[in-house]
């Protein structure tokens, strides 16, 4: 081989050589890569039409429901009639310092009022604790006004009034709520009529003192006005019952009692289907068809008007008389 062609063909063979190479090299690798990891996921099967609780927000607690079963607190239904106006004028301001009774509350000055023209039940009579709470309810320690009529004290040195609270006269509320019957006193006699109409709605409605009884006992006739003077003959003084029913009935714990407080409790008295009986206001001897009050100089009935009361033993009104 020439000289010529060997220094050609170095130089050719050096770059095959080369090129060889480089086909061979391994190519860098990329950076590397951050992959976010994957948050592991619940494989809670919820159950059908559920979804997910939400988070807890910040709520008032409901007020509670009163339940079919357990009905609101009964509250005294008002009259239909709310009865007369209070004065303008000529009434005495005072509070009331505490209710003695259904009918009776002591001032804070020191005076204690019987009020007027109506008659709650004593200690110890059906429907005390009732009349002396609803006049509690109306005037305890409450500022109250007093009305005069033309008497202004009793006999025991009470002072005789009507008592206003907040327009309202108390003395025919109580009335109207079927606490009191009415007790009419000449001369004090001005809202007279509006507590007999009170007492009426109360009866008719059957509130009260004026809850029913169901036995056969009807007053039949009384004799208020006995011959001569009644202090000397209270035996002419009578109030005639009959039992109107089938059956006989025992009076064993009822009651009669007038306006007042005249109360003639029976004993163990038995009364026939059919059959009436009397009782007188004087003494005598007890038959099947006469009673004795047992009353000396004294008299029940009033002659000019009155009404006369017969309960069970339960205090609940079997028949009234008034005339």
């Amino acid at each position: 081989m020439s000289t010529k062609l060997s220094t050609l063909l170095i130089p050719i063979a050096c770059l095959l050589i080369g090129l060889a190479c480089a086909g061979t090299e391994t190519a860098p690798a990329d950076p590397p890569v951050d992959t976010p990891t994957a948050l592991p996921v619940s494989t809670a099967t919820l159950p059908p039409n559920s979804h997910p609780t939400p988070p807890p927000e910040a709520s008032t607690t409901p007020l509670p429901e009163l339940s079919p079963t357990q009905p609101a607190e009964e509250v005294e239904p008002p009259p239909s009639d709310p009865g007369p106006d209070q004065p303008d004028d000529n009434l005495d301001a005072a509070t009331v310092a505490r209710v003695v009774d259904g009918d009776t509350i002591e001032l804070t000055d020191g005076r204690r009022v019987r009020y007027i023209g109506i008659n709650t039940p004593e200690r110890g009579q059906p429907y005390y604790t009732e009349a002396s709470e609803a006049n509690r309810q109306l005037v305890d320690g409450r500022q109250v006004q007093l009305e005069f009529d033309q008497d202004t004290f009793d006999q025991y040195g009470r002072t005789l009034a009507y008592i206003w609270v907040d327009g309202v006269m108390a003395n025919r509320e109580i009335v109207a709520r079927g606490y009191a019957n009415t007790f009419t006193v000449p001369p004090n006699v001005k809202y007279d009529e509006a507590f007999r109409q009170a007492e009426r709605d109360a009866r008719e409605a059957g509130r009260g003192l004026w809850a029913g009884s169901s036995a056969p006992l009807k007053i039949t006739d009384l004799q208020a006005d006995a011959p001569g003077s009644d202090r000397d003959n209270p035996n002419g003084e009578w109030v005639e019952i009959a039992n109107q029913g089938g059956e006989p009935v025992n009076l064993a714990g009822y009651t009669l009692k007038d306006e007042a407080n005249h109360i003639y409790t029976f004993g163990n008295f038995n009364v026939n289907s059919g059959v009436a009986f009397r009782l007188h206001s004087g003494q005598g001897q007890n038959t099947d068809t006469e009673l004795y009050w047992g009353l000396v100089g004294e008299s029940v009935w009033n002659n000019d008007s009155d009404a006369a009361f017969l309960r069970d033993q339960d205090g609940a009104l079997v028949d009234m008389y008034a005339y």
